[in-house]
């Protein structure tokens, strides 16, 4: 990797260095429990929904409000491990119990949180995400095949309610750091 020379002096050591996030170094938790390493996530985003509108008799302006925000479903995939899969598997087992036996009242399930923690070169933490109202929607084993010659592949795709601190519903959102 270079350095734009402004940030480079002949006494810099690599522990000075500014700490960048890597996008192989990354770690899921949800509920508390540490899901283990994961080799790609994807959907980690905000989108935040305008309508444009424009006023009678004036062709030249576009008035631009704000509609909502809305965070698409985040998707995990890592190769099938001995010990973190199965942390996994027993995750999803509560979750469904938890669900079959929710007597809420009326209420909504409340969903649990999560943390994606992505790390730099030297393993620290360089930022991360905190995920509020976490609920598993899938989860997908490997495709097994005596012909094939490839590694077993689990995804877990997981639908959250925000990550931005500024979610004006109470329980709701969390934060960038």
């Amino acid at each position: 990797m270079s350095f734009p020379a402004s940030l480079m002096s002949a006494s810099m050591s690599m522990s000075s260095m500014p700490s960048y996030g890597l996008a192989m170094r990354f770690q899921v938790t949800v509920d508390g429990l540490d899901l283990g390493g994961w080799s790609a996530c994807t959907g980690l985003k905000v989108e935040l929904k305008v309508t444009k509108v424009t006023s009678g008799g004036d062709y030249s302006t576009e008035y631009i409000l704000p509609d909502h925000v809305s965070y698409p479903n985040i998707t995990l995939e890592r190769a099938v491990h001995p010990t973190d899969s199965s942390k996994v598997k027993t995750w999803l087992e509560q979750k469904v119990r938890q669900w079959i036996n929710y007597t809420g009242s009326g209420e909504p399930y409340a969903g649990g949180t999560g943390k994606i923690t992505l790390l730099g070169a030297q393993g620290t933490e360089v930022m991360h995400w905190d995920l509020t109202g976490v609920y598993p929607v899938s989860w997908s084993g490997p495709s097994l095949s005596a012909t094939d010659n490839k590694i077993a592949i689990e995804k877990l795709e997981l639908a959250h309610q925000g990550f931005l601190s500024s979610n004006p519903r109470p329980g709701l959102g969390g934060s960038i750091k």
